[in-house]
């Protein structure tokens, strides 16, 4: 997140034209009470605020309620083109999304995905998953997909370890590295709406003939490298990314896809910044225990 932050406010002409196009908003943590009193998942009610987000309490989850009351205000003003959680992962190497699919035949949730692992050799196409699994219903992703037809609603998923691919294989992701991928996300985003669309519809060609080869099952099920999502650590932490605009990929032909800045309605990002990953709901007696005193008893040394 930091490096993200010190990309947009730079001197770069990329910086200069993701300025110009949106409007960035930084939440920095949603578990604020959770996390200054030692607990990573959980906020100081119990509650695991990463499955809240269907219907949210104002007393019991707080930062989740007002925060979806604002994402849904600004939903009325302008359609959301991005929604991206940010997320540590420990289970999984390398670097990918997870997203929804379903209410777009086109599969236009992948443009994103694709144009990442084009630009960031970190980032794994193979590891992105777009299923909706029952227990995941209340998370960020799939409940802001669900509720406001969001087509780009992803969680970005950065491993804990390292990457087991390309150049980078066997190497501790540092700090670098998530230089280089907090570069490349912004170098997407500035892909994603350049008016120039060569890249994004040389994507959408791609992803045209990926349909054809009936290669989207594994990717809707579980994984596109075939492997099906069942590890607890998708959807764990509480860090987002949104990004709204006036169009999306695929609409208008080649028309811009995302405007530039005026006085009246203005594209906005939203971003939320990263924290350690929950633990699972097996660890959490654990984590009580640890925050019990513990009793320590002093021996006299014999004289």
């Amino acid at each position: 997140m930091e490096y993200l932050i010190a990309f947009l406010v730079g001197s770069s002409a990329e910086a200069a034209i993701l300025r110009d196009k949106y409007v960035f908003k930084i939440v920095p943590m949603l578990n604020i009470d959770g996390v200054v009193n030692g607990n990573y998942r959980c906020n100081l009610a119990g509650v695991d605020l990463n499955r809240q987000w269907q219907d949210p309490s104002r007393k019991l989850h707080p930062t989740i309620y007002h925060t979806k009351q604002m994402i849904k205000k600004i939903r009325e003003e302008r359609e959301i083109v991005l929604f991206c959680d940010i997320h540590g992962h420990s289970r999984k190497n390398n670097i990918f999304f997870y997203g929804c699919s379903g209410k777009d035949t086109k599969k236009r949730e992948h443009v994103i995905p694709l144009l990442m692992s084009k630009n960031c050799e970190v980032f794994s196409y193979k590891d992105c998953s777009f299923a909706l699994q029952k227990d995941r219903e209340a998370t960020a992703r799939i409940a802001l997909w669900r509720e406001l037809s969001i087509i780009n609603c992803y969680t970005l998923e950065i491993s804990f370890s390292g990457s087991d691919q390309g150049k980078y294989q066997f190497i501790h992701f540092n700090l670098p590295l998530f230089r280089e991928m907090a570069n490349t996300f912004c170098q997407t985003l500035v892909d994603y709406g350049d008016p120039d669309q060569r890249k994004v519809n040389a994507v959408l060609e791609e992803i045209d003939q990926m349909i054809l080869k009936n290669q989207f099952n594994n990717a809707d099920r579980g994984g596109m490298g075939g492997d099906a999502l069942d590890d607890e650590d998708s959807d764990y932490s509480n860090d987002e990314v949104q990004l709204e605009n006036e169009a999306a990929p695929g609409k208008g032909g080649n028309a811009p896809l995302l405007v530039g800045k005026n006085d009246d309605i203005m594209p906005q990002m939203m971003l939320k910044s990263p924290q350690l990953l929950e633990p699972t709901p097996d660890n959490a007696p654990r984590e009580r225990s640890l925050n019990k005193k513990k009793k320590i008893v002093l021996k006299k040394k014999p004289q």
